[in-house]
């Protein structure tokens, strides 16, 4: 039955598929679905679920109502005590791919988003690879797979200009994959960070919602010790705005990954700012999803950063306003450098990674004994370890119990 709807709907969204162009902002429901991509995710206030559109050249603000939320709640998360998360969905690549009517080589999943009130999972997916690959948003609803009905969602859409020209290429892939990385709200606006067709690619859109004709625009460079020069091509992949002893700064993390400082403040129209690099996390690898979370056992705040082809980063939110500027003007340092001496390595590699709720993550990973499987599954904070995966001497029926597992056999948590 899930099936059946689902494609149902999927077939509804296919042969309603318009092409549209957005000048401004535009509001309204729309006819047929609205998106042309299905990128980046992020929610603001009164359930509005953001959505990067690079095809489309916009960010699209669905206004969930209480028939697109199922409240979550009583879902079973695993025993937090033993490190032993619970897998929401398996094979969810697999299960996509039957819902689209395709292999599952052709879905993408491109984002992972909460609705922390009711702890409802949402995926952005694109069926197929290339120009013509079909948008839709899913949700979790109690392990099964539901795609949003996105015509009939209030819906509107903000224009993001000057993005790079869908022939212009970089050297191993369209300019256009980077247009629109990251999208985050703050304070009444939306932050929008990728790459445009001018001079200084690396942009930085901050634009009031509810949308309107207002936007502010800003370029942004970078001193990156690897590299031993100043950048202003390479966008901010992921980022985050937190305020630090009272003043608001946007963090974002590169490729190659250099952890950036920038003030708000400094993010006016038309300016050209320097961001102060104020840790290098890595080289070679990208970041994935650079999010924060609050340690349940000491009450104290970190950043992580999952990243692609190493562990993840884990820094004291208290540290990122007061570490001092890596100096500049350098012959190439390939670090680790400040506060990417310090990080924390964290034993997880997640494609997606979202916080739950206070003592919970939700990751889409390939499971380590059966890597073609894409799951979606809880894991314990702060040491995101589910203890299952490995090989250990307290997995013996009669080994060591350091941490006093069996006597916390039946702790099982849910969404509360």
């Amino acid at each position: 039955m899930l099936r059946i709807t689902a494609a149902s709907l999927i077939a509804s969204t296919i042969s309603g598929l318009v092409p549209t162009q957005s000048q401004g902002a535009s509001a309204g429901k729309s006819g047929s679905d609205p998106l042309q991509s299905a990128g980046v995710l992020a929610f603001g206030p009164d359930n509005v679920l953001f959505v990067g559109d690079i095809k489309g050249a916009a960010v699209h603000a669905f206004a969930l109502r209480a028939s697109d939320l199922t409240p979550q709640l009583d879902v079973e998360l695993g025993n937090f005590h033993n490190f032993e998360g619970r897998d929401f969905v398996r094979g969810v690549d697999q299960k996509l791919a039957a819902i689209f009517g395709t292999t599952y080589d052709k879905i993408v999943i491109n984002d992972l988003v909460v609705h922390q009130p009711s702890q409802q999972l949402f995926i952005s997916v694109e069926r197929g690879r290339s120009t013509d690959a079909l948008p839709a948003i899913v949700k979790v609803n109690h392990g099964e797979l539901e795609v949003l009905d996105l015509a009939a969602i209030p819906h509107s859409q903000v224009a993001i200009p000057n993005l790079p020209d869908p022939e212009a290429m970089l050297e191993f892939e369209p300019q256009r994959t980077f247009a629109i990385t990251d999208v985050k709200y703050y304070g009444g606006e939306i932050f929008v960070t990728g790459v445009s067709n001018q001079r200084f690619a690396s942009t930085l859109h901050r634009i009031p919602y509810p949308f309107s004709d207002r936007m502010t625009t800003s370029t942004v460079e970078i001193w990156h010790p690897v590299h031993g020069e100043f950048e202003t091509r390479a966008p901010i992949i992921r980022q985050l705005i937190r305020e630090v002893q009272g003043k608001p700064y946007l963090f974002g993390v590169y490729g190659c990954t250099p952890l950036v400082r920038f003030p708000l403040a400094a993010l006016k129209d038309g300016a050209h700012v320097r961001g102060d690099v104020i840790g290098e996390l890595g080289y070679g690898s990208n970041p994935l999803d650079m999010l924060t979370f609050t340690d349940p056992f000491d009450q104290k705040e970190y950043l992580l950063v999952t990243i692609d082809v190493r562990s993840a980063s884990r820094i004291a939110v208290a540290d990122l306003g007061t570490a001092p500027p890596e100096p500049t003007g350098g012959p190439i340092d390939f670090g680790p450098g400040g506060l990417g001496k310090t990080q924390g390595l964290l034993p997880v590699r997640p494609e997606h990674t979202a916080i739950l709720n206070p003592k919970w993550a939700v990751v889409i990973h390939r499971h380590p004994k059966t890597a073609y499987r894409l799951d979606v599954s809880s894991l314990a904070m702060p040491y995101f370890f589910e203890r299952k995966d490995g090989m250990s001497e307290m997995n013996w029926p009669d080994g060591p119990d350091p941490f006093k597992y069996r006597d916390h056999r039946g702790e099982i948590s849910r969404g509360g």
